[in-house]
């Protein structure tokens, strides 16, 4: 099994900042993870079946279409 992590940071201050992370393996059908950590410090996780990850990537599509890149903000 191969365990691959990506994490994305975007600080709003000094002491705040929004982060998510992704975790997943080369194994079928183990869930993906995800970590939103919000700038309160709160955190809100997910364990996601591959079938749900794919709903949810086939809504995140149409989101980042309709809003467009960071480089656009």
């Amino acid at each position: 099994m191969i365990e691959t992590t990506k994490t994305y940071r975007r600080d709003l201050t000094a002491e705040a900042f929004v982060r998510l992370e992704v975790i997943y393996d080369d194994t079928a059908g183990t869930p993906t993870y995800i970590g939103y950590r919000d700038a309160d410090g709160d955190l809100t996780e997910l364990n996601l079946h591959p079938l749900d990850l794919t709903g949810l990537l086939e809504m995140l599509a149409p989101a980042l279409a309709t809003k467009g890149t960071r480089d656009d903000l």
